[in-house]
């Protein structure tokens, strides 16, 4: 087995067959130039209706066409070490909290000639699945990386496991990898392939730090917890957000900005960033994010964005009990390590603390547990640091 990754994308593993998992694995099979992708998940009711179908797996819509099409998978399984034997690309295509266990399942069988990608980063994405390798045995990392956002817009189609309807691949993209300079330029132009308008930077914390929902999820359900405790449908952008709520997610994105700027990394506000993302609706001029929210409900032609979005009716929801350990939590150990203040990010994380009655600084992403790994960013943007 060759020590480092060869570039060459023939055979790859996708782990967990979500809606994001199964666009993964057409899109490759059809874009890609991928002879043999192997699926994983942990829970059998996802993969048994793709298994009753002969192991193929549909699209439809960007990916499969207007009348869709199958593809053929090569295992379907919910062993994670079975799936990974032998590929040349690993997508974690599961949630945050999936990354640890998987890190530590298939620690002692992953390979240095591999190279793995988180499907949609948080920040600390790629630090965490570096540091769970390591506690697992791993002892030749191999290159990890992360998209900052899942590629896809996709939904389940016609509410069947296995089928997916592709709304869009997304223009706006970027990732990074650790370590970035030993990344295959075989790989790099597979990638550029496979999603043309990627921007590829130089570390994990530029795609970390540019995460849209540890700004945005917490601040919107936790400043509408009338409406989540009312058990009535409510609408999470429409109605959730208003001026004062739109305030309050533009000083957490001043607190994020200020903590990357301390990393050397320079970062736009966020409501720059998704007016290039993704547009307001008639050209309408945005200068914040309440203005960018307000943008993208629906059109003149009437197409429904933002405002068909339902808000929860509990308070257990990933935009808490995700956003916030995974999101805000590392966030908050980050500006403390680099001596940033951050009281608004502090705020939030201790009031979902006492909501759900959870310590999410001692069960979430914390900068003890990837210590090294943090240290390794901030000296590939040239800051140094002192533990203590």
């Amino acid at each position: 087995m060759e020590k480092t990754a060869h570039g060459e994308i023939k055979r790859v593993a996708v782990l967990s067959a979500g809606n994001g998992g199964i666009t993964f694995a057409a899109h490759f099979l059809e874009k890609g130039d991928v002879e043999w992708v192997s699926l994983y998940n942990r829970s059998s009711y996802r993969l048994d209706p793709i298994r009753e179908n002969q192991n193929r797996i549909f699209a439809r819509g960007e990916i499969g066409g207007d009348e869709g099409r199958e593809y053929p998978l090569a295992v379907v399984t919910n062993d994670p070490v079975e799936a990974i034997q032998g590929v040349d690309l690993i997508i974690m295509a599961g949630t945050q909290p999936a990354i640890d266990h998987l890190g530590l399942a298939i620690a002692e069988h992953i390979k240095p000639s591999q190279i793995m990608m988180i499907g949609s980063g948080t920040l600390g994405s790629t630090w965490e699945m570096q540091a769970s390798l390591r506690a697992g045995g791993c002892t030749e990392l191999p290159i990890v990386g992360e998209f900052n956002i899942l590629p896809y817009a996709t939904k389940l189609d016609k509410e069947v496991q296995g089928r997916v309807w592709v709304r869009g691949v997304k223009g706006a993209l970027d990732a990074s990898f650790s370590p970035s300079d030993k990344l295959p330029g075989e790989f790099r132009r597979w990638l550029y392939k496979v999603y043309p308008h990627i921007n590829l930077f130089p570390d994990v914390l530029y795609t970390g730090l540019s995460g849209a929902n540890m700004v945005v999820h917490p601040v919107v359900v936790l400043r509408n917890l009338d409406k989540v405790r009312g058990r009535k449908a409510w609408a999470l952008y429409a109605e959730g957000i208003t001026p004062e709520v739109g305030e309050l997610m533009e000083i957490v994105d001043q607190e994020r900005i200020a903590i990357a700027h301390a990393c050397n990394v320079e970062m736009m506000p966020l409501y720059k960033f998704l007016v290039n993302a993704y547009p307001p609706f008639e050209g309408v001029e945005v200068t914040n994010l309440y203005e960018w929210f307000r943008s993208r409900m629906r059109s003149r032609s009437g197409q429904i964005h933002l405002e068909a979005v339902p808000g929860p009716t509990t308070t257990h929801v990933r935009l808490i009990e995700e956003d916030i350990p995974y999101g805000m939590v590392p966030l908050e150990g980050l500006a403390k390590l680099l001596g940033v203040p951050c009281p608004t990010v502090s705020m939030f994380v201790d009031e979902a603390c006492d909501l759900l009655d959870e310590d999410f600084r001692l069960s979430g992403r914390t900068v003890k547990k990837m210590a090294l790994e943090i240290r390794d960013s901030l000296a590939n943007t040239g800051v140094s640091i002192d533990y203590g």
